[in-house]
């Protein structure tokens, strides 16, 4: 992802630089509704660490698996 190489991105738990070497979860833009409770963490990277032990990350990946659902063709 440019903005982890390019050393810009701020995890969106924890709110401390990625860096290029960090081990990084990162998000597609799956979320237009800005309202959504889950929206700061569509298309946003994490360090893996964090979003292991993010007490919200089984609903987030259930939100996700929902949504995802809706952009998969007939046979997948």
């Amino acid at each position: 992802m440019p903005r982890i190489s390019g050393g810009s991105a701020v995890c969106a738990l924890c709110r401390e630089p990625l860096r290029p070497d960090d081990d990084a979860v990162v998000t597609p833009d799956f979320l237009a509704d800005d309202t959504d409770p889950f929206f700061p963490y569509s298309d946003a990277a994490m360090h893996r660490a964090c979003f292991a032990v993010w007490d919200r990350r089984k609903a987030f990946i259930a939100h996700f698996n929902r949504i995802a659902e809706r952009f998969t063709a007939g046979e997948g």
